[in-house]
């Protein structure tokens, strides 16, 4: 009779399985091909004969035979000898056993790194990548400090320069108004005398739409554009500079006909210690303004200028300077206002920004922002770079790991089918090892082994040949019932 093995597909022939103990209702087939171990359950009453029979597959395709734990019955008169150890018949190449199973015994999985190669993979794993992660997670860190310092000084220096754009541009205005006031055809409040020098200095400074003087009750002297003369005595930069003696005030406003943004800056006309009246000038902030509007950097970075109520004066979005609208409530304005210069982190319209702010000589505000995540892009290329790079090194490692553990793995597994064939009774099976490490070495020790077995064997044939020679007839019986 003939059984398959269900992994590899082998064939094998069962030899007498009238032998086995029909007590045990299971069994394990060991295929000597693969190693498979197949648990055999038949039927409780069944003979085991029965049972391989249904099995059958017909004559051998391999003409392998399966070597059977025979338990020979005892002879009346040696049934108070104790009773002899199972031997394995000799067998040829490639054998198979059955064997005896016990009930509770189940097939193990192996774990993924219960094995040399994946105790290899993960050795090395942990060698190379242990202090590799460690230094990606120290450069980062120290990045991140460099680029964050580098951010917060390069955003200083930009709107300090924007500022001192504006205060430079504010304080030339000042300066020829002061430079003005001090004239005596200025000082002497006589409509005549001021005319011509008012007409000048709209005429030699084109973004000054109007130059105007009052008088110490707000009432409108002279004007270079000739229209009716007005009563300014409600307003504000008149009350600082005549009442309240301030050295100069001003003004935001849109103007009327341009509806641009305007500023108005006055300063005292004084006669000794006396303030005697203001000399004013309306001006178009344009040529400052383009420059806060027009800044750029990258997609997202943007400057914008306030006054001192929080009024937009500059922005790249005209609607807001148009409107006059009032950020005081800005996040970036707020945190200044509590926080003061340097980087400020914070959220609009759902993103989050780094921004930089700095007041002027006039206490306007000058702000710049830009996205975070466009500020960082070098750092985030930079973890980009580093993670392909972390990946790759991992790839490597298992590549090496795999191709190493196979070259250690290789031998050590034909030497277990080798000395799987010997435990099965196989002395013919050939060791093919012959590397010259410990690997060779404990290939050398089962081939010796496997020669002390066979050498062993043979002298138990000897020695059996010579007892059946001197046991005569008893002897006969006794050889006879063994080889039933």
């Amino acid at each position: 009779m003939n059984i398959r093995c269900t992994k590899c597909g082998k064939d094998f022939k069962i030899v007498d399985p009238e032998t086995l103990s029909d007590a045990r209702d299971k069994i394990a087939f060991k295929c000597s091909a693969c190693g498979y171990k197949e648990p055999l359950t038949k039927k409780p009453g069944q003979s085991w004969a029965s049972f391989f029979a249904t099995r059958a597959l017909g004559p051998s395709a391999v003409g392998e035979v399966a070597a059977v734990e025979r338990k020979p019955k005892a002879p009346p008169e040696a049934a108070s000898l104790p009773p002899k150890k199972p031997q394995l018949l000799d067998a040829p190449a490639n054998v198979a056993a059955v064997e005896d199973l016990l009930p509770e015994e189940t097939p193990r999985r192996r774990s993924a790194f219960s094995g040399l190669t994946g105790k290899v993979a993960l050795f090395m794993l942990l060698a190379s990548l242990l202090p590799l992660s460690i230094y990606a997670v120290v450069v980062h860190f120290e990045t991140m400090q460099r680029m964050e310092a580098e951010t917060d000084h390069t955003g200083r220096q930009i709107v300090s320069g924007l500022t001192a754009q504006v205060d430079e541009w504010v304080d030339k205005n000042l300066r020829i108004l002061q430079t003005a006031a001090d004239l005596e055809a200025m000082r002497s409040m006589a409509p005549a005398n001021q005319e011509p020098l008012l007409k000048s200095i709209q005429a030699n400074y084109p973004w000054k739409y109007l130059v105007f003087t009052v008088d110490e009750a707000g009432r409108n002297i002279s004007r270079s554009d000739g229209k009716p003369l007005t009563d300014y005595s409600d307003r504000q930069y008149y009350k600082d500079v005549v009442r309240e003696k301030k050295p100069f005030s001003w003004q935001t406003l849109i103007g009327r006909t341009s509806g641009k943004p305007a500023l108005i800056l006055a300063v005292p006309i004084r006669d000794g210690e006396r303030v005697i009246g203001a000399l004013c000038s309306a001006m178009h902030v344009e040529a400052i303004s383009d420059q806060i509007a027009k800044w750029r950097k990258g997609k997202s970075g943007l400057a914008f200028l306030v006054d001192q109520t929080g009024k937009v004066v500059a922005h790249q979005d005209e609607s807001l300077t148009r409107s006059e609208k009032n950020l005081s409530g800005h996040p970036l304005i707020a945190r200044f206002q509590t926080e003061g210069p340097g980087m400020i982190r914070f959220q609009e319209n759902g993103s989050e920004k780094v921004g930089f702010v700095q007041a002027t000589r006039l206490s306007w505000k000058v702000a710049i922002q830009q996205d975070e995540e466009e500020v960082f892009a070098l750092i985030r290329e930079a973890m980009i770079f580093a993670a392909a790079l972390l990946a790759a090194t991992v790839a490597l490692v298992l590549l090496v790991a795999v191709l190493s553990s196979r070259a250690i793995v290789r031998p050590i597994r034909e030497l277990t089918e080798a000395a799987e064939r010997i435990s099965t009774g196989d002395l013919e099976v050939r060791i093919a090892v012959r590397s010259k490490n410990e690997i060779g070495e404990l290939a050398a020790a089962i081939g010796r082994m496997q020669e002390s077995i066979r050498i062993a064997i043979e002298r138990m044939k000897r020695t059996r040949g010579k007892s059946l020679a001197l046991g005569g007839p008893k002897a006969s019986s006794a050889e006879a019932m063994e080889s039933s």
